[in-house]
This record gives structure tokens, sequence and C-alpha cells, in this order.
């Protein structure tokens, strides 16, 4: 299944061509564009990488596999972030967007359950969030900031730029015609997925454009398959498809805002596939921590999935950075790493599919973060980045820390009730001393949450995206009690918590 050098060989070319000569210093101020310098910022990317795992990409960047973010390494601050348990997306990206923990921004979790009705299910949305996120505060300040994918912004909101929802429903419609959405996915019809909503429609037509590249890309991405997929090698394969088509969806979309927009201030966009893929394809990538090994032709076919996604996603960033003005400052977040799960379990295609999953984080492994830019310091690693290992990684902080410290570089003052603060090491000393940190009470006045603006959700159900979450072993459903004895997933009761 393997393709080759061909993803590596785009990766290459995107990292010798793009992000200008510069990479990560500072670099004038392109033509017709505002003098960012002078104003003592600089644009911000944030790419979201979830459940990037630093023992996957220290091996690859041994064997060169991973350029772009090697240079980004090499050139910046890069370690490991602490997280919250249990290690839930939708509050810890939130916490990373607000500087707050579940406590005070209220996603507690993927669905909203009530003691007094088991068969009580409701995701949460963006309409249940409390506090601020940096883009209602950047927004409020002037500032243009640009969405794409991210956790819990269904239905979108206003701000000052686009913003692009992570669609986490789907409607009655699609359910009987066999198409429901899946995460990352846009629909005519559904109201909340884009503003301004103006805009809707352009990138609705996104959607058909990246259906029809789908089997070119996936063979440049994973190669071809040796013969049929085994039983269980189908199951978790078709498990997959949605999101690497949502992968692809925002990289289209946050190019497009990137090449269109050279006067934003940030822009953060979200893929999921790393983590997905992760889950369900790490016994085949590490055999060997496995009671039940993979048989070889399912090697042949499967072994490369996680490595080839992780190389993919390179590419990916290598192209953001290709379309990002040359004085960007970049952050590369995870929100956890991941670690293998189900270890004596047999693999029954019988199982439900959340049960043949192989890779997990009940354990909470910390974080992946890479900065590089104007601002940022160099890590000044004694080793190169070939012979790293996990130990020689440093903390830098915790997912808390995010926004105050994107705040501070934008010369934007920190909440004081933020539960993270500005990430001092990775900052260089000199822009520390140019740019004392400055506080400010609060961001989110008490009566924000009661006084904030109706956000129009669609007419749609839910079912589509629950069974998703189920599939990922994220909450329970129906056939639990096939789950295997010695299931290492986390506790179902940690992720279905009740908000009141």
């Amino acid at each position: 299944m393997r393709p080759g050098l061909a993803l590596v060989a785009l990766s290459a070319a995107v990292f010798l061509t793009g992000w200008g000569a510069s990479g990560c210093d500072d670099a004038p101020s392109q033509p017709g564009r505002p003098d960012r310098t002078a104003a003592g910022r600089h644009p911000i990317l944030l790419i979201g990488l979830d459940g990037v795992e630093w023992d996957v990409v220290l091996p690859m960047l041994r064997q060169g596999r991973l350029p772009n973010i090697a240079r980004l390494m090499e050139q910046g601050f890069f370690g490991r972030m602490s997280t919250t348990r249990p290690t839930l997306s939708p509050v810890i990206w939130t916490s990373i967007a607000t500087g707050k923990s579940a406590r005070q921004h209220g996603i507690r979790g993927f669905i909203h359950k009530a003691p007094n009705d088991p068969e009580y299910q409701r995701l949460y949305t963006n309409s249940d969030r409390r506090t601020k996120a940096f883009w209602n505060i950047l927004s409020e300040e002037g500032l243009r900031v640009h969405v794409v994918g991210w956790w819990m912004t269904f239905p979108v909101e206003k701000i000052n730029g686009v913003m692009v929802a992570q669609v986490n429903t789907s409607t009655p419609q699609r359910n009987q015609a066999g198409t429901g959405i899946w995460k990352g996915s846009l629909v005519e019809g559904l109201s909340g997925q884009v503003y301004p909503p103006e805009r809707q429609d352009e990138f609705l037509a996104v959607v058909p454009e990246v259906e029809a590249e789908m089997p070119e890309l996936a063979r440049r991405v994973f190669g071809t398959f040796s013969g049929p997929l085994s039983p269980v090698g189908a199951k978790l394969w078709g498990a997959c498809d949605w999101t690497f088509r949502a992968d692809a969806i925002y990289r289209r979309i946050a190019l497009r805002l990137l090449k269109e927009d050279a006067d934003y201030d940030v822009l953060a966009v979200y893929f999921g596939g790393t983590d997905v893929m992760g889950h369900r394809f790490w016994r085949f990538m590490l055999p060997d921590r496995f009671e039940m090994k993979p048989t070889p032709q399912e090697l042949q076919d499967l072994g490369d999935v996680v490595w080839d996604y992780y190389a993919y996603m390179d590419s990916v960033v290598g192209e953001l950075l290709a379309a990002a003005p040359a004085d960007s400052v970049v952050f590369l977040v995870s929100d956890h790493g991941m670690i293998p799960i189900n270890r004596k379990a047999q693999f029954d295609p019988e199982m439900p599919a959340k049960a043949l999953n192989s890779g997990g984080h009940p354990n909470a492994p910390d974080a992946f973060f890479v900065a590089c830019g104007p601002g940022i310091r160099k890590s000044g690693m004694a080793k190169p980045l070939g012979e790293l290992t996990r130990g020689d990684l440093p903390y830098v902080g915790t997912i808390f820390d995010m926004t105050p410290t994107i705040l501070h570089l934008l010369n934007l003052s920190v909440g004081r009730d933020m539960d993270g603060g500005v990430m001092k090491e990775i900052v260089e000393p000199e822009f520390l001393a140019r740019n004392p940190i400055r506080m400010v009470l609060t961001h989110t006045p008490p009566d924000w949450f009661e006084s904030r603006p109706a956000l129009v959700e669609g007419a749609a159900d839910t079912e589509e995206r629950l069974e998703q979450l189920r599939m990922l072993g994220y909450i329970d459903g129906p056939g639990d009690e096939d789950k295997p004895k010695d299931y290492e997933g986390p506790a179902d009761s940690d992720y279905d918590e009740y908000s009141g």
C-alpha cells in the first residue's frame, strides 16, 4: 500500500518553495499589506492537529518524512504541553480557544445526558459556550480572525472575519437518502454553517470539488491495496473516509482564506484525521504491542496508514505555510497524544466498531506543541532533531496557555480569570521586555452568556454524529454488552457529563 516517495517529495517541494526565504525569521512587510511590524504584531497561523503523538513524530523526523514540521522545530520552540483528563476533544479545543477550563467555559463533553432520563442525549454546541473565545476577543478589538473547522463552532457566530463550523449534526432528509453529514461536511439547506452567511454557497461548492479529488488524493497519500481488505480492515477503513474528507475540505477553505486576505490577524484551522487514523490503525502500525497481531496482508495494506497520514498532514502544513505571510507566527498544537489500547483483545469483525480501536488516550498523553516566528525563541537543543527522544522534550505549558499567549503576541491584555498564562519560556526575552504582559480582570462580563445573541441552529437531528462518536468509543451506545473484557478505553462516565 505504500505510496513510495511521492508524498515526501510533495512535502519537500512545499518545504523548498514555501513561506518565503526568511522562514520563521522577521521579514519585511509584503507590498500592499499593512506594516504589522510597526504596529508591534504579526499575523498568527494556528494549526490544530488532533491527537498527534510525539512517539510517532520523532521516528518520522529521523526518517526525514516531516520536512515542514522539522523546519518549524529547527527555527522555533517545541515540546510537550500538558492537557486535561479525561481527554475530551470538545472540552480541550474549547479550552485552547478560551484559556479556561470546562468549569468556566461550559463545554463539559460531547453530549448532555440527564440522570433521570437514560435515553436523553443532546450534543453540546457553540450555543453552550459561556465565555468568550479568542475570536470574540479579537473581533471586539477590531482585529481580523478566521476560524475553520474548530470544535464547538456550530452554529457559527458573528466575528470580524470568516467562520466555517465543524458541523456536528445531520439532517433527516440526508439520513433518509443515506448521505448523512459527518463532522466536517457542509450541506445544502442547513443554516448556521458559515459566517458571513452570504458566503455559505461559496464554501458549499468546495464539497463536490473535494469529492471529485478524493480517489486520487487517497491513492497519493496511501497508495493502493494489494487486494480486498480483511473484514476488520474494511470495517475500520470504511469508518475513516469522513475524517479524510473533512480535513480535505478544511485544507481547501483555509488555503482560500490565506490567499484572499493578507490582512488577517489570526487564522485558526483544525484537522482531525491524525486522531481518527490513530484510533483505528495503531495495531497495524505497532503490531508487536498487541497479542492479536494483524495478518501479513493486513500489515502490507494498512501498516503504514498512520505514518502516511502524518506525512500528508506535514504536506498540508507546508501548503499553509506557503500561502501565509512570510512574517507569520505559526503554532502547531494537538489536544493530547495517543497510546495503544485493547492490547489483549481479539479483534472480531462482529464486534462494535469502537471495540476494534487499537489507539486511544485514556491516560492523557502530553499534547504536541511547536511554535515559530517573530517573537518566538529557538529551543536551542544540543541534539539534532533526528536524535531526539521523548525525554529530551521540555514541558512548554498547558492547553490553557494558548489563548493568553496569542493575546500577548498581539499586544492585547490577558484575562486574570483565565486558567492559563503567557508561555514566557517560548517568547524571546527582548519581546517580553518591549511588550510587558498587560492584564485585564476579564474579557467576559458577567452577563455575556445571557446577553449573547441567539445562534441560529439548523433544523436537524443528531443521530449520525452520535453514531460517529459511538464508533470512536467516546460515548455509550447499543452493543456495548459486547465490549471485550480487557477493553482499555476510557469509562463512558468520563465522557457523558451532565451540565445540569
